[in-house]
């Protein structure tokens, strides 16, 4: 297509899926330097995205809005005129919006482009263990297809993310306050959505422990009224900082960068770090790394059972309920030795 003025990106939510792409409004722009790029995202999550220098414009969008809300900012939007829409959620509401823009497919302008979600061949691998994904690109790859098919210079799908002046800030008093030298301590993300994802919490117990004896300081992240958090904080009261549903996940991003590595479960944590270049331990669980989440620094690693589970992968994100005889088998079988292995001892200053 000619160079489009004016792109459209519709990406609603989740904060990891958000944080994912970021590649998009960055090669989007390395490919049409001249145009204006429109995000239409979350309210609540889509702040993630914040200061993007390639991203000229932001329209805010609630879960529950009314059918007339929806319908005016649909109106808001076909008066912009896009020249292109990037549909990066393909989900009812956003095919819903793209179909009201586009005159439902009969209008010559904006085009469309849209993701494939490839929730069939997901599907067949957690209902039938049938495995078309065997193959299958990373997330961020699959999020700039729309945009590979249209031009022959390869992309970049790098992360990034851009706290502000006031996140950064904030973290340095945080940093200095607590004592907390660049490097010198480890971030732990214990929770998730959804239970399926959950590492035992003993094992994160296990692991802090060591963390501790070994000379680490430990620092919990994560949202509001998480329960995991919660529990890691009383367990060893005293001796560890928690920040969980204090800082923005913005500021949280700031505060990840400073870490030596990030101990999470199969969550937006991860996916934070990385797109401040700090290196993480992912752990997954009913999830597996076909879905195309697994992390991307060369120094980042993710850990999943090693035994054959014939339940597994037993879930998209985590919902649903586990049927192992042997409860979450796939996740306590992630011993915390795997984890103490991947991290060496904090280096002294004589050393």
């Amino acid at each position: 297509m000619k160079n489009p003025k004016k792109i459209l990106v519709i990406r609603f939510s989740a904060l990891g899926d958000l944080v994912l792409t970021s590649p998009i409004y960055r090669e989007l722009k390395r490919i049409y330097p001249d145009s204006e790029i429109s995000l239409l995202t979350s309210s609540v999550q889509g702040p993630v995205l914040n200061n993007n220098p390639y991203i000229d414009k932001f329209f805010w969008h609630s879960k529950n809005v009314s059918g007339f809300l929806l319908k005016k900012l649909i109106q808001k939007l076909h008066s912009e005129k896009y020249d292109l829409i990037y549909d990066a959620h393909r989900s009812m509401k956003s095919i819903w919006i793209v179909w009201n823009l586009s005159g439902f497919g009969f209008f010559k302008y904006p085009q469309v482009w849209s993701v494939n979600k490839r929730s069939l061949r997901r599907i067949l691998l957690i209902r039938l263990k049938i495995n078309f994904l065997k193959k299958t690109s990373s997330q961020r790859q699959h999020l700039l297809g729309p945009l590979q098919r249209h031009t022959k210079l390869l992309l970049n799908n790098q992360t990034e993310l851009f706290p502000d002046k006031s996140a950064v800030l904030l973290i340095q008093n945080f940093l200095k306050k607590n004592n907390l030298l660049p490097k010198k301590f480890i971030a732990i993300g214990p929770s998730a959505s959804y239970s399926l994802k959950c590492w035992p919490l003993v094992y994160y117990n296990k692991v802090i422990s060591s963390l501790l004896e070994q000379g680490w300081s430990i620092v919990l992240v994560g949202g509001v009224d998480e329960k995991e958090t919660k529990l890691i904080e009383k367990e060893f009261f005293g001796k560890v900082q928690s920040v969980a549903g204090q800082f923005s996940p913005l500021e949280t991003a700031e505060l990840l960068k400073y870490a030596y590595t990030v101990v999470t479960n199969d969550t937006s944590v991860g996916h934070l770090a990385e797109s401040m270049g700090t290196p993480v331990i992912v752990l997954f669980g009913a999830t597996v790394r076909e879905f195309g989440y697994a992390p991307f620094l060369e120094e980042s690693k993710l850990l999943e059972t090693k035994e054959v589970l014939d339940c597994r992968p037993c879930s998209r994100d985590g919902r649903g309920k586990c049927n192992n005889s042997d409860y979450l088998r796939c996740l306590t079988s992630v011993t915390p030795e795997m984890v103490l292995s991947l991290i060496q001892k904090p280096k002294t200053k004589n050393t």
